[in-house]
């Protein structure tokens, strides 16, 4: 085992930072067709992703999760009801409450985004060595072990953090 000096680990770690910052920038130059074709505002997108990391979420929690008021949040959702991508529950507890979630047409439109950035990423890992992919995939995986514990409740989440192979 070899041990990197303080300066070198920096360096080292600068490095891959910046490599990443690149990778996620590239993927998201990519994307940019697909999410302009979802046709949403900012705004909405963030209320369906809002939505989609917490389902069941009341429309208040909504609008505190993005820091706009309950009014501004209820336009928002209603827009997204109407399109198709939010969903309104009933609260099986309490038949006053009513809880979000993404419909069937909105997780479909959130995967599509998902899947552009697995495509490109599929399309480069394939052109690596052997050898190359192997490192990536050990250096993945430590990395993904020590934010494990650190990501938030969302399976989405989880789920990307075990598709990398060792």
């Amino acid at each position: 085992m070899t041990t990197t000096s303080t300066g070198a680990r920096t360096k080292l770690e600068s490095g891959i930072a910046d490599d990443l910052r690149t990778v996620y920038g590239t993927l998201q130059h990519f994307n940019v067709p697909t999410w302009l074709e979802l046709d949403l505002t900012m705004a909405q997108f963030k209320a369906l992703v809002t939505v989609q990391h917490n389902p069941g979420v009341s429309l208040s929690e909504v609008g505190r999760r993005l820091s706009i008021g309950e009014s501004a949040a209820s336009l928002l959702v209603d827009q997204l009801v109407r399109r198709g991508h939010i969903e309104r529950v009933t609260d099986p507890d309490d038949r006053r409450r009513v809880r979000l979630t993404v419909s069937e047409h909105g997780q479909r439109q959130l995967d599509e985004l998902r899947q552009g950035s697995r495509t490109t990423m599929g399309t480069w890992l394939a052109t690596l060595a052997d050898a190359d992919l192997e490192a990536l995939a050990r250096g993945l995986r430590a990395l993904a072990i020590t934010v494990g514990p650190t990501l938030p409740d969302d399976p989405s989440l989880h789920d990307q953090r075990q598709g990398v192979t060792s």
